[in-house]
């Protein structure tokens, strides 16, 4: 147990020394903590693929998918870093972060291949089309520095699942072993 007495709670917002008003910081916080969760548990699901994959193709999936899982974790703590300079608490434990996640973890176990990598693309999806709309929202408050962030992030997811989608095409991952 932690013997001090807790500075802030989840819920609560600090000041901020970047000149936006409670009630924007209130609605961008609660998005960015929506993202942060999607972003670790899309990382979990990922960081797992990476760990079972199997097949002829192998070696470039496990090194692609280790490169989103890292980028992930490093999109995560760029939107973390931003809700501590809004003032907000970043969402850190797993319990909560499944209750804000846009997307459900994949249950325990190994699935098809296939199946799996449709998987993150989907919920890969489900991120960039969230960023999209917190992006904008955070425009129309007049963040424009999470909005800057957001886009940028954007555009990395959006180059992930587009390599994804490659890997995914007809001419890949052999289907004589699927049903």
């Amino acid at each position: 147990m932690n013997p001090s007495p807790i500075r802030q709670a989840p819920d609560q917002l600090r000041s901020n020394p970047l000149g936006l008003d409670a009630p924007s910081v209130k609605a961008t916080v609660e998005e960015l903590n929506r993202t942060l969760a999607t972003l670790y548990t899309l990382y979990h699901q990922v960081k797992k693929h990476h760990w079972v994959v199997e097949g002829p193709e192998y070696l470039p999936l496990h090194e692609f998918l280790d490169e989103w899982a890292a980028q992930l974790l490093k999109d995560a703590d760029e939107v973390a870093e931003r809700i501590t300079a809004l003032g907000g608490y970043p969402v850190s434990g797993p319990a909560e972060q499944e209750k804000l996640a846009l997307i459900a973890m994949e249950p325990e176990g190994v699935y098809a291949l296939r199946a799996m990598l449709e998987k993150d693309l989907a919920d890969g999806g489900k991120l960039v089309a969230a960023l999209r709309q917190y992006a904008q929202g955070a425009a129309a408050r007049g963040d424009f520095g999470t909005e800057y962030l957001l886009k940028g992030i954007l555009l990395t997811q959006e180059k992930m699942l587009h390599h994804l989608e490659h890997f995914l095409g007809d001419d890949t991952l052999v289907r004589a072993l699927l049903p």
